[in-house]
């Protein structure tokens, strides 16, 4: 048995869902986060909206595939068994028919750069086939996981084949990861120019290097950062305004705040925060 596995299970909005979930094996430290497989049957179809992100995800798909409007092509979607995504700057939406058995792999940029070894900016805003981020093993991975008999051994074959590539796979500039784990201990808000100062780079080649293991350039990472504190702190429980939100997370003034949180989840943050209820898990946060 795994240890520090949450269960979760309910009715929510008369979407009957349950849900397991587990941290990834303590040597992928870095690279993979959590590992859940969730499970929900619905008479009728079900969309989501995804909002921005700063951690790739992976899906793999046991039961109805997914119909995926990524941000790059959101006028165009697809459909999808299994697929993989980089950081994003936008809502992302997925339709399935209303019954679903799905993993979901949550990793950091830099441990996908790792394991695939591909140029992150190719993959942010954008889905991609597993195949695309890890050939052959990438190609069989959704029937692998299939054949285990339940979730922990899936998540014991994810640990293995995420072992396996982060060791085959390239180091990501020590610059280049100083650089993000600052941006990302600050929740976005530390001063790009004196990180700069610090490794000894100059702008240009901090962007174009940041962006290949990244996914994004250090000033577009630091606003989808600051959009996932704010989400943070708007679904904590109890009543927080706005404005006090907006400040905690660096931004100017909340109509700055406000008009960054539509541009990366489709939604006020009014709105985002009275959806939660029909999320899964989620209840409703309070804000004012």
């Amino acid at each position: 048995m795994r240890n520090r596995a949450q269960y979760e299970r309910g009715t929510t909005g008369g979407v009957a869902w349950q849900a397991v979930a587990a941290p990834a094996d303590v040597a992928l430290s870095g690279i993979a986060r959590e590992y859940s497989e969730f499970r929900e049957c619905a008479y009728q179809p079900v969309e989501r909206s995804e909002v921005a992100g700063a951690e790739p995800v992976l899906i793999v798909e046991f039961d109805d595939p997914l119909l995926v409007a990524d941000v790059a092509e959101h006028g165009s979607p697809r459909v999808w068994q299994a697929f993989g995504a980089g950081m994003s700057q936008g809502p992302t939406s997925t339709l399935h028919a209303g019954k679903q058995h799905c993993i979901e792999v949550r990793l950091t940029p830099l441990g996908l750069y790792r394991m695939s070894g591909l140029a992150m900016d190719e993959l942010s805003n954008r889905v991609v086939s597993l195949e695309d981020l890890f050939g052959r093993d990438g190609r069989e991975l959704p029937e692998r996981l299939a054949s285990e008999p339940d979730w922990a051994h899936r998540f014991d074959l994810l640990d293995s084949m995420f072992v396996r590539a982060a060791t085959n796979g390239p180091e990501p500039d020590a610059e280049v990861a100083f650089a993000w784990h600052r941006l990302q201990r600050t929740g976005g808000t530390a001063i790009i120019g004196e990180i700069l100062t610090e490794i000894g780079w100059s702008r240009a080649r901090l962007a174009k290097r940041f962006r290949s293991q990244v996914g994004l350039t250090p000033k577009a990472a630091a606003r989808v950062l600051r959009f996932d504190r704010a989400m943070a702190l708007l679904a904590e429980p109890g009543h927080r305004s706005l404005t006090s939100i907006a400040l905690a997370c660096g931004y100017y003034d909340q109509a700055h705040f406000n008009r960054d949180f539509r541009e990366l989840a489709g939604c006020s943050p009014r709105e985002w925060a009275a959806a939660q209820h029909n999320l899964p898990g989620a209840p409703a946060p309070a804000v004012r």
